[in-house]
């Protein structure tokens, strides 16, 4: 059954006065509004295109990412008919589902209003790096002034099935003042549909920065991993989180490049802290050698094949340099930072 919000002003004389809803063109103003501030649908957007072309002359309203790098649909309903909205929201996410990081990028290079690279865009906005890996996930949200019977059923069954979407209807309402309200209510609670996203979902989930401290506490390395986390020079302060892993990265080639991964699940008191390392982006930002490199790693180290570092290019391959093993010991630790500040001079 279509949700109705309902309104009330509280007047001077401490009565109540019903708001009514008065009508907006979905057409234009919605979608306005939705691109200047979409955490009306969800804080955790960030708009990367407006009217996005598809290959098949579909034309998707506004493409966004999530924080987890995932391609997140918003369609607006413009007085479709229940099949015509679900199928073409279906349609869409048939082709958002195949994006390329590339294809993604060249999206946004041609949305103006981001206002910079996607890169700076997403870690202006979720305070986190971009992920080398973006829609590994997709979902749809369908926004309507008004949802019939049919079209809920339609997507909730869809929902049921874990088929990622969900409707928000969103009201406008006026009081005796004149002042603008919008109202705004989900057909499946966003706990519950996230929860089933989450079910379905190929994307590993990422532990918080204290949870990161604790699990390496746990395993016996809390003293190694916090001087390398916090005490790592510019320009290897950004990471990001993983599940059970954390990567450092830094400003290379144009893009934002994974540089050091610490592996927190293969870390424990016997072994130390697991690490595996890309030494050609390393050389290359600090301007090392083979030599220094080496020369500030731990003893014990092995090298690393390209093909265990994903997204090694071509050019790396070629005159492949990775390192893996394990910082035995925080003296180790200290002289791997030291040997960083050196190279850059702090």
């Amino acid at each position: 059954m279509p949700q109705q919000v309902r309104m009330w002003e509280i007047t001077p004389e401490n009565t109540l006065a019903e708001v009514t809803p008065s009508g907006i063109s979905l057409e234009e103003r919605l979608e306005d509004w939705l691109e200047s501030d979409i955490s009306m649908l969800d804080d955790n957007l960030l708009v990367i295109g407006r009217q996005v072309r598809t290959p098949f002359s579909g034309i998707i309203d506004l493409l966004c990412l999530d924080s987890a790098g995932d391609t997140v649909i918003v369609e607006l309903k413009k007085g479709k008919t229940p099949r015509e909205v679900t199928a073409q929201a279906l349609d869409y996410a048939s082709w958002v589902k195949d994006l390329s990081l590339e294809r993604i990028k060249e999206i946004a290079a041609g949305y103006a209003k981001l206002g910079s690279s996607l890169e700076d865009a997403f870690a202006s906005r979720f305070d986190r790096q971009l992920p080398d890996t973006l829609n590994l996930n997709h979902r749809s949200l369908i926004v309507a002034e008004q949802m019939d019977d049919s079209t809920e059923r339609i997507v909730r069954y869809l929902s049921d099935l874990n088929v990622p979407v969900n409707i928000a209807t969103v009201q406008h309402f006026k009081d005796s003042s004149g002042r603008e309200m919008l109202a705004q209510v989900f057909l499946v609670e966003p706990e519950e549909a996230q929860t089933k996203f989450l079910v379905s979902s190929k994307r590993r989930t990422y532990s918080t920065a204290a949870e990161m401290s604790a699990m390496a506490v746990v395993q016996g390395v809390g003293e190694m991993y916090e001087k390398l986390r916090s005490d790592s020079p510019k320009p290897l302060k950004n990471s990001q989180n993983g599940k059970s892993s954390w990567r450092f990265y830094a400003r290379l080639d144009g893009g934002n490049s994974a540089i050091l991964t610490v592996d927190l699940g293969r870390s424990n008191r016997e072994n130390g802290l697991a690490f595996r390392l890309n030494g050609n982006r390393l050389m290359k930002l600090l301007n090392l050698s083979v030599e220094i490199l080496d020369g500030i790693l731990p003893k014990a180290v092995e090298k690393m094949l390209p093909a265990d570092w994903q997204g090694a290019t071509e050019a790396e391959i070629a005159a492949w340099q990775g390192r893996q093993g394990y910082f035995r010991t925080s003296a180790e630790v200290d002289k791997f930072i030291a040997g960083l500040r050196a190279a850059v001079g702090q």
